[in-house]
């Protein structure tokens, strides 16, 4: 089965990922890294103007941890993957 995503949601794909960053807390209990596999076309606006989306496939991205629940079927969780609105993602990593 093929996932097109529409309007602003992404479909990812969970990755494991050293942070290299030690603070009070573990960032893996708080976030989530992905790796973007298909974006939506991006949402409207109230004017109907299109506001394209701020990541695109490649992208490695990080997430809250339970971010993409409630948007993502079972059968992707299944497969290591989320749906998630891109409102959703807190930051792309820049190569």
């Amino acid at each position: 089965m093929s996932i097109k995503p529409i309007l602003d949601y992404c479909l990812a794909e969970k990755i494991e990922k050293d942070s290299g960053v030690v603070v009070g807390t573990d960032v893996s209990d708080t976030h989530q890294y992905f790796k973007i596999l298909a974006v939506g076309e991006g949402r409207y606006d109230n004017d109907g103007i299109l506001i394209p989306m701020p990541v695109e496939v490649g992208d490695i991205v990080w997430i809250q941890k339970h971010a993409a629940e409630g948007d993502t079927p079972k059968e992707l969780e299944s497969k290591g993957q989320a749906l998630f609105m891109a409102s959703r993602v807190m930051a792309k990593e820049i190569q």
